[in-house]
C-alpha cells in the first residue's frame, strides 16, 4: 500500500465513512485513505437489534469507556461518555434511533454561518440521499405512526424502519399522550417534531445498520486502515501534509488531511498536535504551532433524567423474553426471526413545548435571538422516549418478572458549555471532559419542567389501568425534590457537538469556516459533529451524517472530482 494518498481522513465514525466513501466515489477517482483506530466491527453478532441498548456496555473492544470528571453540581457524578471504536464509529454501538429534528434548527444553522447549504430545504434533499427510509408501519397503529415514503430517502445507504411487530404495551404510550393533551406526531421526521411520535430505527430486515454500510463494496482507490490510531497531525509550516501514527508509521496527503474523530477526539488530536488554546498547551509542553482558544470549547450535549413505572405482572413481555433469551437467540441466528427482532426495537419518541418555561425568569433572562428561535412553533424543550431499560429505579429492588415502563425526560436547547481538555501529552491517553450538564439556570429550569410534565403524562389513564407504583421518580413535584432527583439520575445522550465551532467567514471566534477549513492551517478540514454551531433538538448521529455528505459535496466541487480539472490543481 502507498504511504501518499490525495486524501486522509481520519476516523470512520458517521461524518468520516461518509466522507471518506464518497471522495473516493467521485468520478475522478482520488486516492483516499480511512484510518480508524479502532478494529472491522465485522462480528454479526454486533448487528443484533434486540442487543441495541447493550452493546456499547457488552464488548469493551468497541467502546472507548470515556468518563467526564466529577461534576460537582450534580452530586459528583462521573457521567459515562462512550464513544464508539473502529468502523462504524459510536453508530456501531448506539442506540439506534433516528430522528432529524425541527426544520427550523438548519435555518438557524444557515443563519448562524452565512451558508444556505444548512437551510432546510437544501439539508432535507441531502437527507434523502443518506436515508433508504422503509416506512411500514403495523397496520394497527398508522393512527400513531404514519409517515410518507416521498418526504425520505429510499435509496441511500441507511437502511431505516420501525418495529413489526410493535411490543406489547406499547399503543398505550400513544392513547396516554393523547388523554393528556400532548398530542400525537404521524412522523416526527417531517420537519415539525411536535408531538408524540416513533424515530425510525436503524434496523431493517433483522440486522442494524451502521456508517460502516457505507463502506460496503468500496473502491479499489479507497484505502481502509483499521488499528492504527492517530498521534498527530504533520505539518510543513502551517499546511498539513499527513498523519503519523502511535506506532510511528507516516501516510501522507498530496491534498487535505480531514479530522472526523468526534467532538471529544477531534480537538484532543488538535491540540496534540500543537493547536489550541496556548494555556492548555504549554501546561503539558506540547510546542504551539497554531493559538486557538476556542479548541476544545462550546461542548454541548443532551442530558436526560428517568423515571419508571412498575406495572402489572404480564403489562409486557420483557421478562418473558429475557428468561427465553436463549432460545430467542439461537431462533435468530438461524433465520433472522423471532423476538431478536422485535424486543426493544422500538422506542416511542415526542418532542413537546411547555408553557411553564416559557413564562420562566429563566427563559426571559436568555438573549433575545435565542429566545425567538425557541418560540418558533417547531422547535421543542424537552424530549420524552420509553420502552428503554430502566436505567435507575431508586432503591426499589427490580425483580425479573417484573413488567414496568421508563420514561427519559431529556433538555432541548441546552445552554450549558463545557470543554474538552487534555490529560496529558500522551495520544494513548482519554481526553479530560467537563460538560457542565445543566449548570446554566435556563437548562435546569427546563429539566425540571420536563420531569414533572413527564410525571403528569406517567398518570394518565392508559397507563394507571396497569400501574402499581412510580419508582425512581422525586418524591414530590416540588422544583426541590424534581432536582434533587435529577441532579443524582442524570444520563448523558451521547450527543457532543461544537468543539471545533464553525461560523462565518468574518466570525473571529470560530474555528472552522462554512467550508469546514481550519482557521489558520491549510490543507486541514474538520468533518464531524465538532463543527456543529449549534446542538439540534435530534439525536445527533443523522446531523453527523449529514456533515459528512455535506463536507463531500463542497469538496468535490471545490476539488472538480465530478468533471475534469482534478490532477491540474495547484496547491
Amino acid at each position: 500500500m502507498f504511504s501518499e494518498f490525495d486524501f486522509i481522513i481520519v476516523g470512520a465514525g458517521a461524518s468520516g465513512c461518509v466522507i471518506a466513501a464518497r471522495l473516493a466515489q467521485s468520478e475522478k477517482k482520488p486516492s483516499v485513505l480511512l484510518l480508524e483506530a479502532g478494529g472491522k466491527n465485522d462480528d454479526a453478532s454486533y448487528r443484533v437489534p434486540a442487543d441495541r441498548f447493550a452493546l456499547a456496555f457488552r464488548e469493551p473492544s468497541l467502546n472507548w469507556g470515556y468518563k467526564t470528571v466529577p461534576q460537582q453540581h450534580l452530586k459528583r457524578q462521573e457521567i459515562d461518555y462512550s464513544r464508539g471504536k473502529g468502523l462504524g464509529g459510536s453508530t456501531a454501538i448506539n442506540f439506534s434511533c433516528w430522528v432529524i429534528g425541527p426544520d427550523e434548527d438548519y435555518n438557524e444553522w444557515a443563519r448562524k454561518v452565512g451558508d444556505d447549504a444548512w437551510n432546510w430545504t437544501n439539508v432535507k434533499q441531502r437527507l434523502k440521499k443518506i436515508e433508504s427510509y422503509h416506512v411500514e408501519v403495523p397496520a394497527e397503529h398508522r393512527k400513531f405512526v404514519n409517515p410518507k415514503a416521498e418526504d425520505h430517502g429510499t435509496t441511500g445507504p441507511i437502511h431505516l424502519s420501525y418495529a413489526d411487530p410493535w411490543e406489547k404495551g406499547m399503543a398505550d404510550v400513544f392513547e396516554a399522550a393523547q388523554e393528556v393533551g400532548m398530542d400525537v406526531n404521524l412522523d416526527v421526521n417531517s420537519g415539525n417534531p411536535i408531538g408524540m411520535g416513533m424515530g425510525a430505527g436503524c434496523v431493517y430486515d433483522g440486522e442494524r445498520t451502521t456508517a460502516a454500510d457505507y463502506l460496503k463494496n468500496a473502491p479499489p482507490n479507497l484505502n481502509i486502515m483499521v488499528n492504527s490510531p492517530a498521534a498527530e497531525i504533520i505539518f510543513s509550516g502551517n499546511r498539513a501534509t499527513g498523519i503519523r501514527t502511535i506506532d510511528g508509521r507516516a501516510f501522507s496527503a498530496r491534498y487535505d488531511v480531514i479530522l472526523s474523530l468526534g467532538a471529544l477526539n477531534t480537538p484532543q488530536l488538535l491540540m496534540l498536535s500543537g493547536i489550541g488554546p496556548a494555556k492548555e498547551l504549554e501546561k503539558h509542553g506540547i510546542p504551539i504551532k497554531i493559538e486557538a482558544p476556542e479548541i476544545g470549547q462550546n461542548l454541548q450535549d443532551h442530558c436526560f433524567s428517568t423515571a419508571t413505572l412498575l406495572r402489572n405482572p404480564g403489562t409486557d413481555d420483557r421478562s418473558t423474553f429475557e428468561a427465553n433469551s436463549e432460545a430467542a437467540r439461537a431462533q435468530y441466528q438461524k433465520d433472522k426471526s423471532g423476538l431478536m427482532r422485535t424486543m426493544y426495537c422500538g422506542v416511542p419518541m415526542g418532542w413537546f413545548k411547555n408553557d411553564r418555561v416559557l413564562a420562566s425568569d429563566e427563559f426571559k433572562s436568555l438573549d433575545e435571538n435565542i429566545q425567538e428561535h425557541i418560540k418558533k412553533p417547531t422547535v421543542p424543550i424537552f424530549e420524552v422516549a420509553t420502552h428503554t431499560p430502566p436505567l435507575y429505579v431508586g432503591d426499589y429492588d427490580l425483580k425479573p418478572t417484573d413488567s414496568y415502563l421508563t420514561a427519559l425526560s431529556f433538555v432541548m436547547n441546552p445552554q450549558s458549555t463545557g470543554e474538552v481538555t487534555l490529560n496529558s501529552a500522551d495520544p494513548s491517553d482519554a481526553p479530560k471532559v467537563d460538560p457542565n450538564l445543566l449548570s446554566h439556570p435556563f437548562d435546569r429550569r427546563v429539566m425540571i419542567e420536563a420531569m414533572r410534565q413527564t410525571l403528569d403524562y406517567l398518570e394518565a389513564p392508559a397507563f394507571n389501568k396497569s400501574t402499581i407504583k412510580m419508582i425512581g421518580c422525586p418524591k414530590s413535584r416540588s422544583d426541590d425534590d424534581i432536582w434533587d432527583h435529577c441532579a443524582g439520575d442524570l444520563f448523558s445522550s451521547w450527543h457532543m457537538c461544537s468543539t471545533v465551532r464553525m461560523g462565518r467567514r468574518d466570525d473571529k471566534g470560530a474555528c472552522v469556516d462554512p467550508d469546514f477549513r481550519l482557521r489558520g492551517a491549510q490543507n486541514l478540514r474538520i468533518v464531524d459533529l465538532s463543527v456543529l454551531p449549534l446542538l439540534p433538538n435530534n439525536h445527533t448521529q443523522s446531523t453527523a451524517y449529514l456533515v459528512g455528505e455535506t463536507a463531500a459535496e463542497k469538496m468535490i466541487t471545490e476539488y472538480g472530482l465530478a468533471h475534469e480539472g482534478f490532477s491540474q490543481i495547484k496547491l
